[in-house]
């Protein structure tokens, strides 16, 4: 069942969670894929032309930024009249991320060195140091030679940081003085200044910005929901999906420009946004009930460990099978043992260093939702909204 799940005054929507771990998965299957058959010089290139549906993995991290953005702004839409603490938010963010995100990249030096150097490279300590600093302070992605070293899909990391700074600082204040539609139109100029005025920072995807003001846009209409006229919410996101299929069809991975994504991440963004819409108004449509289905929900409730802790793994499989010249039966059989013990290992990196550090109330939720443990203080509130 996908109805949301209320405790401490928060609500907690499974599908969004199952969403946030089904493209986590993909992400990582996406970068085996490009180890082992796109950019592979071994037998599994010849799977290239059947799997070209394994090449979207930039778009599961523009659903990431949706997610985010209709995340982060739920408590304040739902909250309108109560202040917004920047030094809470901030304080808040920092707990639930760093310490995941500060142990994977003290983690990925060691893993990425032996990478390299069973590849046949040389290590220069100084850039390696210099590397993990920037990626610690959160500042690797503004530079090209950081912005995919150590831990390639932490650039996101960084974008979303500094796409918080906008959130607390910018886009809260117009929100609540003018509404969601400003804040939307400057989440898009901050996120395409750097695209269309400084024709720079492309390989930064910065206009996902714009993708995380969507998510809030989303979370304010989720929040008065009741309030407004009655939409076909889901004929909406299908028709926004539809745009956004048409748009991505000709992506190839590797091949088309960076600067040349940004229609297709807004139309996807705005698929994303009007399901969640949609969702909230009828959590019986199918999409958000596969979404909602236990073990995708437990997928989603360790997506943040399963994308920060893959990445440098699979590099060290790819280099060893390079150096050793592995051919097809050992690729498949290294990439099949691969997978399922990287969820495994991601599943315990998430109980040591995401689950201590996150809210009871989210632990609580996420318990509900699994069915990992039963409730302890808090019963849950299944909140029915009207069919669309």
């Amino acid at each position: 069942m996908s109805a949301p799940t209320q405790i401490a005054g928060r609500t907690f929507y499974p599908h969004v969670e199952g969403l946030r771990g089904v493209a986590a998965l993909y992400v990582f299957i996406f970068h085996v894929w490009q180890t082992a058959v796109q950019h592979g010089a071994g037998p599994l290139t010849a799977w290239y032309a059947a799997t070209p549906f394994l090449q979207y993995g930039h778009f599961a991290v523009a659903i990431f930024i949706v997610i985010s953005g209709y995340c982060l702004a739920l408590p304040v839409a739902a909250r309108p009249g109560l202040a917004f603490s920047i030094k809470a938010f901030f304080k808040a963010r920092a707990r639930r991320l760093m310490p995941a995100y500060v142990a994977v990249v003290l983690l990925s030096v060691p893993v990425w060195s032996l990478a390299v150097v069973i590849a046949g490279g040389h290590l220069n300590y100084g850039h390696l140091v210099l590397a993990a600093l920037m990626h610690i302070v959160l500042i690797h992605n503004l530079f090209f030679a950081t912005t995919e070293y150590l831990n390639g899909p932490l650039w996101s990391i960084g974008l979303e940081s500094q796409i918080y700074v906008v959130f607390a600082l910018l886009l809260i204040p117009l929100w609540r003085r003018f509404g969601l539609a400003a804040q939307l139109a400057a989440a898009l100029a901050v996120g395409f200044i750097p695209h269309f005025v400084l024709h720079s920072f492309d390989w930064t995807w910065p206009w996902l910005c714009g993708l995380f003001g969507m998510g809030v846009v989303a979370a304010g209409l989720t929040a008065r929901l009741a309030k407004l006229p009655r939409v076909p919410w889901s004929l909406l996101a299908l028709g926004a999906l539809a745009v956004a299929v048409v748009l991505i069809r000709p992506f190839v991975d590797g091949v088309t420009q960076d600067g040349a994504m940004w229609p297709a991440d807004l139309a996807l963004g705005a698929a994303i946004a009007l399901f969640f819409v949609a969702a909230s108004s009828n959590d019986r449509i199918v999409p958000a009930r596969l979404l909602a289905l236990r073990p995708v929900v437990l997928l989603g409730s360790f997506s943040y460990s399963l994308y920060l802790i893959h990445a440098p793994l699979v590099d060290l499989v790819g280099a060893c099978l390079a150096r050793w010249h592995g051919g097809a039966t050992a690729t498949i059989v290294a990439y099949g043992l691969l997978i399922p013990a990287v969820v495994v290992l991601a599943y315990g990196f998430y109980r040591v260093f995401e689950r201590p550090f996150m809210s009871k109330a989210l632990r609580t939720a996420l318990d509900l939702e699994t069915r990992a443990a039963p409730p302890s203080d808090a019963e849950p509130v299944l909140v029915p909204r009207p069919a669309s």
